[in-house]
């Protein structure tokens, strides 16, 4: 039983973490050069998802001649292309934590660039699953996180509406490169290497634009104020832990007790503040670190802490609502009344910075201190990868059926954009209409995503049903479509179908946190992007395959059809499996071994 000592340092060290979190936390200015983040956003967004999305329908024929292939081993290049893209999100996001946002999406660019210039040189087809598919993938998703990522740490109040236009890019890129690649193909000759050339020159273009990504830095006034109460903290409990006769212990600096942090019993507490005082426990972990490499004064020793400290606190991934599209604000008033953001409602009406959805993703554990300092990969970059793929979130079924789900839709979500143009072709459409399908395809999806955008700051709209009947009725028209033989009825295709899409993409983020919480929502966005780049890899290769098997295009949109339908019918139920899900847990927690009075 606590006695009433420990309440009261209980009592405090909670009023300082709250202190600190007030003063320490880099509040979003939602505007300012917050706009010119959105702006480098939008741009990286046009031009990866252009590239992506539109690559296909112009490239591909042209390795079917040259290198006298089917269809279905062509595709799977740019399959290898959209996979990797997805699947290096959460190395993306775990490098972009550790280096920055910045960085990493200069190092993407210059990766994809090279990949698609060496494509250029490339004797074999085989050969472009590496330099273009692999290569090529890995860069544009060490571009695209960091575009995602970064709007979430300018943006709060106004994210909404800053992720909307970062976003658009995806719909504009779509559209333009569609309509503008057929031009320079042409003026290139029909040469599919020279084209890879133009391609490596705009994706290049988006070190321009990575350079933009800067990553929120401290005042000097809020630096002084974190240093001055560190130091007082480290004060306190060198006047409370350090007795005289052992001041000459080499465990201490100046006064300062390291052992206190390096103790059995203190490493259980550090584990304890590390999930109620995220502050306090990187300030006492990064203590250990200066204090037992240098014997400094308690002010030098406050002022290296608290440097420290604010900058793992307000690393990406420390803040649990990195990836959720809507305004942060919004978030508690829509979730509040769920348990499992009850104690971010706690924490929010602490305090007003919506910023402090703080997670333990991003921030250093003691283990990660007893491993040698300069061990960057490990303490900045694998660990959080690990949280961010912890496969415990399997063993729950609403994730299994979202990420089912989101397996199923991503299989079918790049084979219109990939090969609506060859079904129009061989359905009677005039060749120089084809492209403009695509065109259209990125349009309503530019729109799409907007009004997703919108419904997902509406606490009257449930984000689930939207996704799901989008889908359902996406593909009930994929499975019609190759019934289509005139451009009109093929450009009314791509209305059901890209709003679809566009609803799961936007969507998914806002459906994790109403199903399983905030403080899931990191650790589910990294798996769902490995079910569904794995999904991106398989599904229009598959499509192809039924296309060579048949020698048709339509079995392809049939079989897509059914898949896309089939993702939407099974998260009807989702709502009542996760409250079934939700009681039973509930049920759980609330059955502990019954108490034994205490033995006087």
């Amino acid at each position: 039983m606590r006695n009433k000592a420990d309440a009261a340092q209980e009592a405090n060290e909670d009023a300082l973490e709250n202190e600190l979190e007030n003063v320490g936390i880099i509040e979003p200015p939602d505007g300012g050069y917050g706009w010119v983040v959105v702006f480098a956003s939008f741009m990286a967004n046009m031009i990866v998802d252009g590239v992506i999305f539109s690559i296909s329908e112009t490239i591909v024929p042209l390795w079917e001649k040259e290198f006298n292939t089917t269809t279905s081993m062509a595709t799977v290049s740019p399959s290898l292309l959209a996979g990797c893209y997805l699947l290096s999100g959460p190395l993306a996001s775990a490098l972009a934590n550790q280096y920055g946002c910045d960085k990493v999406a200069i190092l993407g660019a210059i990766i994809a660039a090279a990949g698609f210039l060496i494509s250029v040189m490339v004797p074999a087809l085989p050969v472009l699953y590496f330099t273009f598919g692999i290569v090529g993938g890995v860069g544009y998703g060490l571009i695209f996180l960091p575009a995602v990522v970064i709007v979430g740490q300018y943006f709060s109040e106004k994210r909404a509406l800053a992720t909307g236009i970062a976003v658009c890019g995806s719909g504009i890129g779509t559209s333009l490169l569609s309509y503008i690649n057929p031009i320079v193909l042409g003026l290139l000759n029909n040469n599919w290497r020279f084209f890879l050339v133009f391609i490596a020159g705009i994706t290049l273009l988006t070190v321009i634009f990575g350079y933009f990504f800067k990553p929120l830095q401290p005042s000097t006034q809020q630096l002084e104020k974190v240093t001055e109460i560190t130091e007082n903290y480290i004060v306190k409990h060198a006047e409370d832990e350090v007795e005289p006769e052992i001041t000459s212990s080499p465990h201490v600096a100046h006064g300062v007790a390291i052992e206190r942090f390096k103790s059995p019993s203190m490493s259980q507490s550090t584990r304890h503040l590390g999930e109620n005082r995220p502050f306090l426990s990187t300030i006492e972990l990064h203590a250990i670190r200066n204090g037992e490499k240098n014997a400094l004064s308690h002010h030098d020793l406050a002022s290296a802490v608290s440097k420290a400290s604010m900058a793992d606190l307000n690393r990406p991934l420390s803040k649990m609502d990195i990836f959720y599209p809507g305004s942060t604000t919004k978030l508690a008033e829509r979730h509040g009344s769920t348990t499992k953001l009850r104690s971010v409602t706690n924490v929010e009406a602490s305090t007003n910075k919506s910023s402090l959805y703080l997670s333990n993703i991003g921030l250093p554990t003691a283990e990660d201190y007893l491993i040698d300092q300069k061990d960057t990969w490990h303490r900045g970059i694998l660990s959080p990868l690990q949280s961010m793929l912890d496969t415990t979130l399997l063993t729950s079924p609403s994730f299994l059926i979202l990420a089912v789900g989101g397996f199923l839709t991503l299989a079918c979500f790049f084979v219109p954009f990939m090969f609506i143009g060859q079904l129009a072709r061989t359905n009677g459409v005039e060749p120089e209409h084809t492209k403009y399908l695509v065109v259209i395809l990125g349009l309503v999806n530019l729109v799409a995503r907007v009004l997703c955008g919108v419904i997902s700051d509406h606490p009257k709209v449930d984000p689930l049903v939207v996704s799901n009947w989008a889908l359902i009725i996406g593909g009930v028209a994929t499975i019609l479509v190759p019934f289509a033989n005139t451009f009109f009825l093929f450009a009314l295709y791509c209305l059901p179908f890209a709003f679809g899409v566009a609803c799961f993409a936007a969507l998914r983020s806002v459906i994790c946190v109403e199903l399983l919480g905030v403080e899931k929502l990191t650790n589910a966005y990294g798996i769902l992007l490995m079910f569904m780049g794995v999904a991106a890899l398989a599904g229009p290769p598959f499509a192809a395959l039924l296309k060579n098997l048949t020698n048709s295009f339509n079995m392809s949109f049939y079989v897509m059809g059914v898949l896309m339908t089939l993702s939407g019918f099974i998260s009807l139920p989702l709502r009542k499996v996760n409250e079934w899900e939700t009681r039973k847990n509930e049920s759980n927690t609330a059955n502990p071994v019954e108490l034994q009075p205490l033995n006087k």
